[in-house]
């Protein structure tokens, strides 16, 4: 009886297969430039750098150091200079240890088929390497910017690895007590220097972006062909081409082809029906067809159009319509366009 039941729901579904269409993600990435996330006034155009450094240990380099700090703290758009502008200071201060605390840990292990108590010893200490900025406006006497990159502040904890005797542990931190620390803090350092530049570019200069698009369209499916789709695509990929590392507000090309694929798109959506979806623009594709407008609106930086757009989507689909990478991208560029209107290039 169990046996006809399978035989008879394998053929149901050979028969009456679901109305599930197959989308395709079509993914480019491009590369453009991003506005500052908090612009300079606009009459700023040179800076200097004032680097201030700590106690260098024996066996690190004082000339690598600085000059790793020199390569992170740039105001890229702006011209360098030995003492006009915006002040950058940047300092480096002291490596610092805490008290070295010796441990153990004892655990329950297998061998030869039996179980027996075993017990490991390991160091720990704190540590850190703090790297503090400011970025200083001519006349001013509060930082418009400042803070501990990375909280390097606040102290990190280290933990070496296990021996089996004190006696090992003891002859590993004697051999290796200054090696560890040379690592630890070149390791420090090259991460806070990262992240400064990172933070650098983020807030004050027009700094290289990437666009990590998903256009959708839809395969063939049964009787339905999806060829207008295809064609909206082959428009947005063209469009895309036309995006130069350099631009900020993507040019005339470039929107002729996106508002050709849009057109393609909202007139497939005149045959929407989200309650069939054995139709060919049903509820997946639409949303499908949704997050498309929703993109190529916010990269064309028509971002009022974008948002409604989006919240037409929510209406009839739901609050989780749109992508959330779609959303926080958009959202994050709107932001950028909103702090820099009225002195926005073209490109650079």
């Amino acid at each position: 009886m169990k046996h006809s039941f399978l035989t008879l729901m394998v053929l149901l579904m050979a028969i009456c297969p679901g109305f599930t269409q197959n989308l395709d993600k079509n993914k480019e990435r491009v590369s453009y430039t991003r506005l500052p996330a908090t612009p300079l006034p606009e009459e700023i155009s040179q800076y200097h750098v004032n680097i201030d450094l700590g106690y260098i240990y024996s066996g690190d380099s004082k000339t690598e150091t600085l000059n790793k700090i020199k390569n992170a703290a740039v105001l890229g758009h702006l011209e360098k200079t030995e003492n006009e502008g915006v002040e950058l200071l940047v300092r480096l201060e002291t490596y610092y240890k805490g008290e070295v605390k010796y441990e153990t840990e004892t655990k329950k292990e297998k061998r030869d088929d039996k179980e027996v108590t075993v017990t490991y010893y390991y160091l720990t200490f704190d540590y850190k390497y703090p790297l503090y900025y400011e970025v200083k406006l001519p006349g001013e006497m509060d930082p418009l910017r400042s803070g501990f990159v990375n909280n390097s502040d606040q102290m990190t904890s280290y933990t070496s690895g296990a021996f089996k005797s004190s006696s090992a542990r003891s002859k590993w931190w004697s051999d290796n007590y200054k090696s560890v620390q040379g690592k630890l803090r070149t390791e420090l350092l090259n991460k806070n220097v990262g992240t400064l530049r990172a933070n650098l570019d983020n807030s004050f200069s027009y700094s290289p972006g990437t666009i990590y698009t998903e256009f959708i369209t839809v395969k063939k499916f049964k009787k339905f062909e999806y060829g207008d789709l295809d064609e909206a695509y082959e428009h947005v990929k063209k469009a895309l081409a036309e995006i130069s590392e350099n631009d900020i507000v993507f040019n005339d090309a470039f929107t002729t082809e996106m508002k050709a694929a849009i057109a393609i798109w909202d007139k497939a959506l005149e045959e929407s029906d989200l309650d069939n979806r054995k139709v060919r623009i049903n509820k997946k594709v639409t949303e499908a067809i949704y997050n498309n407008l929703y993109l190529a609106y916010g990269i064309m930086s028509d971002f009022e159009t974008a948002d409604k757009v989006k919240e037409h989507a929510e209406e009839l689909l739901g609050r989780k319509a749109i992508d959330n990478y779609f959303e926080r991208f958009i959202s994050a560029r709107k932001e950028r366009f909103e702090a820099n209107e009225g002195r926005i290039p073209e490109s650079i």
